[in-house]
């Protein structure tokens, strides 16, 4: 149950990054069309202006979207490489446990 959260949790970061990309780049696409259309009256100016700032403020989250997705990613990396680790030095101890028997003789 908690494997299968880690892996929503996850793919909804995938998403969120894949979604803050897309609107980054079609929110500059379509500014910088409506900004070479422009025929300097005052709505077309606004939306002009709103688009960039828009696009800026997607350019931000994904940014952080990327960030989170990386940081996790090297959590989930940390996580499988300390549990080797732990999974490797228990298997050594058999030796100084006298409650498993070796088979070997």
């Amino acid at each position: 149950m908690v494997e299968k959260d880690n892996n929503n949790k996850r793919r909804e970061r995938k998403l969120d990054l894949v979604n803050t990309g897309l609107c980054t780049f079609f929110f500059f696409i379509a500014s910088v069309v409506l900004a070479a259309l422009n025929h300097r009256k005052g709505a077309e100016i606004a939306a002009v202006i709103f688009g960039f700032l828009a696009t800026a403020v997607y350019a931000v989250n994904s940014f952080l979207a990327v960030k989170n997705w990386r940081n996790n990613s090297r959590q989930q990396n940390t996580r499988q490489t300390s549990d080797y680790m732990r999974a490797r030095t228990e298997s050594r101890e058999v030796d100084h446990r006298p409650e498993i028997q070796r088979l070997d003789g």
